[in-house]
């Protein structure tokens, strides 16, 4: 399996699989290096859309497996990747999120060093509540060996 950061030619795959922003998005975050892609062969296997809390906290937006290659490693490689990547860069803190009624993920999020933090909720816009997950990358140099 090869992780690196996407580019043009994985656009179309991308805008197939993320249903959840627009193929402008996708684009634009193609552009400022915002999406890591797993490839086996020539295989997409999954990718990470990640961008900046607040402009300074690099946030994992969204992180997706294809159906039969999920449970594989294929999230935490992709997630080790872009640790290594912010770390290079000196930030020092993760963040990500996913709802309260998906206890996959969140499970997912602590199996990868992520701590719980807090939780929102979107009034009419999103119902169920957000839960935030934050992960200290200052002292943690444990993934550095990939």
């Amino acid at each position: 399996m090869n992780i690196r950061y996407a580019t043009s030619s994985d656009q179309q795959w991308i805008v197939e699989h993320d249903q959840h922003v627009s193929a402008q998005w996708i684009e634009r975050c193609l552009q400022k290096r915002e999406i890591i892609i797993a490839i086996a062969d020539t295989d997409p296997l999954g990718f990470m859309r990640f961008s900046y809390f607040w402009g300074k906290i690099p946030y994992m937006d969204m992180v997706w497996v294809m159906p039969e290659d999920r449970c594989k490693g294929v999230g935490t490689a992709l997630c080790r990747f872009w640790q290594q990547e912010m770390q290079q860069k000196d930030y020092t803190l993760l963040m990500t999120s996913s709802m309260q009624n998906e206890p996959e993920a969140q499970s997912w999020h602590l199996r990868n060093g992520f701590t719980q933090s807090g939780q929102l909720t979107f009034g009419q816009v999103q119902t169920v509540p957000e839960v935030f997950f934050v992960k200290d990358i200052k002292s943690d140099r444990s993934c550095n060996h990939l």
